[in-house]
């Protein structure tokens, strides 16, 4: 699910202390960064006093009734002016759909299908599918409404908005876009494993009455991650039912979804805690294509 962020720099931040934290029983109140970035929800259960411990070794917890703060904008590496044939960008590639604005919120997942010939100062339109996202009809459009699209290509991360020109229903549905006005570059493309800092919460798949515990993303990419707990109990093979929380380009993202435990780690007394090597079993296409943009923005 991808939504807008709900910002309020306002709001105070209480850094929490061990015994703020009630080992057994589920959290009160949200756990926050310091700088507001969601940690664990409402709820959360806190199993143990290892747990608890996990939590203040590997982050920094704070408490907050409000939202999380004010996010850096992505970074831009430069002033170039692009067109769509500098992108890099060819029939079948995927990109992410919005509508700009309100409702458009909601990240969905679409295909290019075609271009327009070019034009003498070299635009060229966009026609690409109907944008999907699971769970949720088609997005619905209307002719001259405004878009923003993320576009992944070799070259990059790359940013732009376009007007919706035409909606087609034959022979399927398909929508013809505007030449892209302003074109930002996020970064150069880079998708190896990135460090990272990110709380998640998990559960082994199939244990009956088992509770997401809290865990810290260690590193990520599009299709895996590492994922340090308290205690592992889990083996090479399970399932974890997997939740976390990531922002890019002032949109939250809440992903949950199974990840399959392809490598469990060494206890490590120093820090009380291991990691799993975890490969996503399936993420739906606008969330791998947020996490894409987050990682150009952060990478």
């Amino acid at each position: 699910m991808i939504e807008d962020s709900a910002v309020d720099a306002r709001q105070a931040i209480v850094r929490l202390q061990s015994a703020d934290i009630v080992p057994g029983a589920p959290l009160e109140w949200a756990i926050v960064s310091a700088d507001g970035t969601p940690l664990f929800a409402a709820g959360t259960l806190i199993p143990d006093e290892a747990t608890r411990d996990f939590i203040f070794r590997q982050f920094d917890p704070h408490r907050t009734a409000g939202d999380a703060a004010p996010r850096r904008k992505p970074e831009e590496s430069s002033e170039e002016t692009l067109v769509l044939d500098d992108l890099g960008l060819s029939i079948g590639g995927r990109i992410g759909v919005r509508v700009t604005g309100g409702s458009g919120s909601a990240m969905y997942a679409s295909r290019v299908i075609g271009f327009s010939n070019a034009r003498r100062n070299g635009e060229r339109s966009l026609f690409v599918t109907q944008p999907l996202m699971t769970g949720f009809d088609p997005l619905d459009l209307t002719r001259g409404e405004l878009v923003d699209l993320v576009a992944l290509t070799g070259k990059g991360v790359f940013r732009f908005a376009c007007t919706v020109d035409a909606l087609c229903r034959e022979p399927f549905s398909y929508v013809v876009l505007s030449a892209p006005g302003t074109i930002r570059r996020l970064r150069t493309r880079k998708f190896v494993r990135m460090p990272t800092r990110m709380a998640a919460c998990y559960a082994i798949e199939g244990e009956e009455g088992a509770l997401k515990q809290p865990g810290r993303v260690s590193d990520i990419s599009p299709y895996g991650m590492s994922l340090t707990v308290a205690a592992p109990n889990a083996r090479v093979g399970d399932r974890l039912a997997l939740s976390f929380r990531f922002a890019t380009d002032g949109v939250d993202v809440q992903v949950d979804t199974i990840a399959i435990v392809r490598h469990v780690g060494d206890f490590d007394a120093s820090t009380q805690s291991a990691a799993y090597g975890l490969e996503f079993e399936s993420l739906e296409p606008a969330q791998r294509i947020a996490l894409k943009s987050f990682m150009a923005e952060h990478g």
